[in-house]
């Protein structure tokens, strides 16, 4: 009968260890998207009919409705303000105060800052501030209903991936 040390069994229980270490720190850091549209299954549905398609010709179509959160220890950065932008892109248009630069961002990013799930994922407990935007409408094909705000570290790092779409 194989007698097991120390020796020989704290390789096997490092090993465990580590496989368990980068396991739990996995869980929780892949994005979720959230708000994905579903297939089409209605071959009926002729999406070059204005009438059927809402969104009109626009690629992008977003309304972007900013607020401030009760909390009155924060302060917004300066120049947020509160109120309700339109914002579309291809063509380029809506009351946005810089729709070119809003529109360059969201063709770098695409949909995903838009649809991201942070609610599992492992972030920082900080607040970076009061400011808050709901956004609403489409990116190139994928519906968009979501709220940004500074709540905590990855939600902070969300906002300012689209700053230039929510506080130009």
């Amino acid at each position: 009968m194989a007698q097991y040390t120390f020796a020989t069994a704290l390789p096997t229980r490092l090993a465990a260890l580590a496989a368990l270490g980068l396991l739990i720190t996995a869980c929780g850091n892949e994005p979720a998207e959230v708000n994905a549209p579903a297939p089409r299954t209605d071959e009926t549905t002729n999406p070059s009919d204005p009438a059927e398609d809402p969104s009109g010709d626009a690629e992008v179509r977003l309304t972007i409705e900013r607020s401030l959160s009760d909390d009155e220890a924060l302060t917004p950065e300066e120049g947020y303000e509160e109120g309700v932008w339109t914002l579309t892109c291809g063509p380029v248009g809506g009351d946005h105060p810089a729709p070119e630069e809003a529109c360059e961002r969201i063709e770098e990013v695409g949909a995903e800052p838009f649809v991201l799930d942070t609610s599992d994922m492992m972030c920082t407990m900080q607040v970076g501030g009061p400011e808050v935007a709901h956004v609403t409408g489409h990116i190139d094909g994928t519906d968009i209903d979501t709220r940004f705000d500074k709540h905590n570290g990855c939600e902070i790092e969300r906002f300012e991936t689209v700053e230039a779409v929510l506080n130009p």
